[in-house]
């Protein structure tokens, strides 16, 4: 039975110029539908009781039919800025709503649920939340009715941002329901991630199946591929659990910090919702002013696999300090044993760097495993040997997995004939491994190397 309707109203913003994407974005094709259209038909699915539509006259055009449920406000001043578009929206509610929610007609990711939440902390009484970053916070946006003097006050590009913060004290940031939910679609390479999670590009290209444990190696995208599967999964519905057995920086999410192992399976049972993801960790501190988790022992993270928590586990096993390329130390990589999957990452920015610490975490063990001399270029045949060799990448490997190379940020000039150099060494010595060529940056992936 569909919940009733709020008293929260939805104002959906598109009349911006699309500068930076280089043309009309709205209506640009996004797995099978104009982009618009995702966050409309999100909005038009939620619990919101009205719906505003902000576009100007030519962006109105070519959206053509529209969701009868929205109502369309024409700006014929969208030059000057955002502020126009947030009067001309709240103008539009008058006098009928306690709240409006803005929401940005560029983000194709928004679900109904992500959108309820900010309808259900309005009617629980807050009167300001945002979406939580990361380092920052993102639309969509909630105002109550005491704040809509000052957002009919602002002149300009400012959009509400000056309003919120003024009042930041107040706010409550919201987390998403998975890592790129508040994708906000700028550039081309923004609509090919996109584009990825709608289309679950990277979980096909690694033959994901339900039931999954996957750790991640190495260096040079981990974090981001984990925070793509994430989405991708969850994005179709699906519930994720993700966690590491190192320590991280806090992604964005919803986070449970639980030093109890025992009392895991009942709150993640409790917390951990079909599409959304859930990152798990026993600790909290701050590193630098920023909050690092601290994971969960790999036995911890066995037990959580055989109770069948989740329908997927990702867990990101290794630490790269943000360097395109790594040899394990000694007591690395720190994988579950009930790992189905182990996917190693190399950055193809570390080709043609020196061999030494500024570039390689573990240079001296690269050198060892590779033959490479101190500070020489590093050329693709180090890549392949330190994904092949018995202590390299896939060192401590759980025997009879499925293993996969990915060679992470394929958009650089360059990058696909180095990775495809790369395949050809690896098929020679492991043809046992599956190899990707990735643009975790522009939502690119494609599969050089099948195995055998």
């Amino acid at each position: 039975m569909a919940l009733p309707k709020s008293e929260v109203a939805g104002v959906i913003l598109a009349a911006g110029f699309s500068t930076r994407f280089g043309g009309q974005k709205l209506t640009t094709p996004l797995a099978g539908r104009p982009l618009a259209s995702w966050a409309l038909g999100a909005a038009s699915a939620s619990r919101l009781g009205r719906l505003v539509l902000v576009t100007s006259p030519e962006t109105a055009q070519e959206l053509g039919d529209l969701p009868a449920s929205l109502e369309v406000v024409l700006n014929h001043q969208a030059q000057e800025g955002q502020a126009s578009s947030l009067r001309l929206g709240l103008e539009a509610l008058g006098q009928d709503h306690s709240h409006a929610l803005f929401l940005l007609a560029d983000q194709p990711l928004l679900s109904p649920a992500l959108i309820d939440s900010f309808v259900d902390a309005a009617e629980d009484g807050c009167d300001l939340a945002t979406l939580a970053g990361e380092n920052s916070f993102s639309p969509p946006t909630l105002f109550a009715r005491r704040f809509w003097l000052e957002l009919l006050a602002l002149r300009g590009d400012a959009g509400g941002r000056s309003v919120f913060e003024e009042h930041r004290d107040e706010a409550v940031l919201l987390p998403p329901n998975f890592p790129l939910a508040g994708l906000d679609v700028d550039t081309p390479g923004q609509l090919g991630l996109a584009e990825a999670v709608l289309t679950q590009r990277y979980s096909g290209a690694l033959e994901l199946e339900r039931g999954d444990l996957v750790s991640l190696v190495g260096a040079g995208g981990k974090t981001s591929l984990l925070e793509a599967l994430a989405s991708e999964q969850a994005a179709d519905g699906k519930a994720v659990l993700a966690t590491t057995t190192t320590q991280v920086f806090r992604p964005s999410g919803a986070v449970l910090i639980e030093p109890h192992e025992d009392w895991l399976p009942e709150r993640i049972e409790r917390l951990l919702s079909p599409g959304a993801c859930l990152t798990v960790a026993s600790e909290s501190s701050l590193v630098e002013g920023r909050a690092k988790l601290k994971g969960l022992a790999p036995s911890s993270v066995d037990w959580l696999w055989e109770a069948v928590v989740a329908p997927l586990i990702l867990v990101e096993a290794d630490g790269a300090r943000r360097m395109p390329l790594k040899a394990p130390r000694t007591h690395e990589p720190v994988i579950p044993m009930t790992t189905t999957m182990l996917v190693g990452v190399l950055g193809l920015s570390g080709v043609g760097q020196p061999v030494d610490e500024e570039h390689v975490l573990g240079a001296s063990e690269f050198c060892a495993l590779t033959g490479a001399s101190p500070g020489q270029p590093v050329e693709p045949v180090h890549l392949a040997t330190l994904a092949t060799h018995p202590r390299g990448l896939f060192k401590k490997a759980p025997a009879r997995i499925r293993k996969v190379l990915v060679l992470n940020q394929g958009e650089l000039p360059g990058a696909g004939e180095v990775a495809r150099q790369v395949a050809e060494l690896v098929s020679k010595q492991d043809p046992s491994l599956r190899v990707l060529l990735t643009s975790l940056r522009r939502g690119e992936c494609e599969v050089l190397l099948e195995e055998d």
